[in-house]
């Protein structure tokens, strides 16, 4: 049983073996394998790791008889349907608070509890270190990325554009970061941060952008994120409370996959949308999860 627990505890090494045989993949498998293994991946772990909102939110304010069940969820299930209206009446700006949003919320997973930084730095902190993510990811994957945006939004962004979003998140990640270590105000390994840049690098080079991202979303945000759920949740994080989590989320993920299937048959008659279409619910539904888990960190 203890070999067990150490095992499942092990978050970053479980993350670090499980991306190191996604560059396997990347290398010996074509383009087709990777794209599916990683929707599969997104559509399973990655959104069953935002499945639990509503009970995360009703557990924070478990006391507080004023916000009842159906009111939590009318709210959650309007900044769903307003997040995915934003992508059909304003796509631009959409796409720009999606990025900026899920690039803190990134940061402010891999750093919550190694910093004492100020509110204010940390979230500037946070939000470079997920945009660095985000830009290295799209520098990387220039044709890719910029064909989305553009069926996203009707607007064609040059690789200049990556380039400077990757050089000025760096820039002030480094500033922030060098303070954060001289001020006593971080508490990271510089080497074990820098092997995953560099490993981040790689694979972003090597893979496909839907199996690059699903790498990191999965192994080194979702996965992580999940941990802390079952914690807060159940106390411990075990095979049991694991259980007991996937069994409390499968109401909601069925909901998020069946909204996801309807929209793509929606759209069935334009196969070049299916890439924006998705990445689109997926912001959908990671806006509301990033305000859910600002309130359950608090």
């Amino acid at each position: 049983m203890e070999t067990k627990s150490l095992f499942i505890t092990k978050i970053s090494s479980i993350a670090t073996v499980c991306t190191v045989f996604a560059l396997w993949v990347s290398v010996y498998f074509s383009i087709n394998v990777e794209n599916t293994l990683g929707f599969l991946l997104i559509l399973t772990i990655g959104i069953l790791h935002g499945a639990n909102d509503i009970k995360l939110i009703r557990n924070v304010y478990k006391n507080k008889s004023n916000l009842s069940f159906k009111k939590v969820l009318f709210i959650y299930i309007v900044v769903v349907i307003l997040t995915a209206l934003s992508f059909f009446f304003t796509p631009s700006v959409a796409l720009i608070i999606f990025v900026i949003i899920s690039s803190y919320h990134f940061g402010e997973q891999h750093f919550f509890s190694k910093t004492k930084l100020s509110s204010l730095i940390f979230k500037i902190f946070c939000s470079a270190y997920g945009l660095i993510i985000f830009s290295l990811l799209f520098y990387l994957n220039p044709n890719d990325t910029s064909v989305i945006i553009y069926d996203l939004t009707g607007y064609q962004i040059t690789d200049y554009i990556y380039k400077l979003a990757l050089i000025v998140s760096l820039i002030i990640f480094t500033i922030i970061f060098i303070y954060g270590i001289f001020k006593n105000k971080l508490s990271v390994n510089f080497a074990e941060e820098l092997f995953l840049v560099i490993l981040f690098l790689v694979i972003f080079k090597i893979a496909s952008l839907v199996w690059a991202f699903s790498i990191y979303f999965i192994f080194w945000h979702s996965l992580p994120s999940l941990k802390d759920q079952i914690e807060l949740l159940y106390g411990e994080y075990n095979f049991n409370n694991i259980k007991k989590y996937i069994l409390s989320s499968l109401i909601y993920w069925l909901i998020a996959i069946i909204g996801l299937v309807f929209v793509l048959l929606l759209f069935r008659s334009d196969q070049n949308l299916f890439l924006s279409l998705f990445f689109a619910f997926l912001a959908a539904i990671t806006i509301p999860h990033v305000f859910v888990m600002q309130v359950v960190l608090k």
